[in-house]
């Protein structure tokens, strides 16, 4: 089993191989890295390594930013989730991308009907679709991002009485780890 971690990557591209085999072009801060799968099934890869799904992702955003189609994903993480916007659907898999949002700088116009994404390391990726198209694709994972945080760090705890005692058990858990 190929173990991957998209944890560096800013891109997933996907190509083909001479043999007309797809795979996807990982591109890092660091490089480049070819991997022998698509770009869903690595995210599915990563979210089942996190306890999800590319299908469970696909219905929080739905759930979250309402809206039925081309969502951004969220792969959860200790620390801060990362969100990852598709180009287009992801039926489309010969030409999906997705970015890593925390890796995009800018998005800006160029020839007609593409655009060019500038990367945090200034790294620039032409895409073959429209500025308005990514834009908003870009747009609806900011939401969605700004939305989950506002959610995880700024709610009134109104919780459950089975999600009290889970929170209790978590507390005293991490209590004893503390202490020993």
């Amino acid at each position: 089993m190929y173990r991957n971690s998209l944890y560096d990557a800013c891109v997933l591209k996907p190509k083909f191989d001479q043999f007309n085999n797809l795979y996807t072009l990982i591109v890092t801060p660091a490089g480049y890295k070819k991997v022998p799968f698509t770009p869903m099934q690595l995210l599915d890869m990563e979210l089942k390594q996190h306890g999800s799904s590319l299908k469970g992702a696909k219905e929080a955003a739905k759930a979250v930013i309402t809206s039925n189609s081309v969502n951004p994903i969220m792969i959860p993480r200790s620390r801060l989730s990362h969100f990852w916007f598709p180009t287009e659907a992801m039926r489309n898999i010969e030409d999906c991308m997705y970015f890593a949002l925390h890796h995009v700088d800018d998005i800006k116009p160029h020839l007609e009907n593409h655009s060019v994404v500038i990367l945090t390391n200034n790294e620039r990726i032409i895409v073959p679709v429209s500025y308005s198209k990514l834009n908003k694709q870009w747009m609806k994972a900011k939401d969605y991002c700004s939305t989950t945080l506002i959610k995880q760090f700024y709610r009134d705890p109104v919780s459950s009485n089975a999600e009290q005692q889970i929170m209790l058990k978590c507390a005293e858990i991490y209590e004893e780890y503390v202490i020993h």
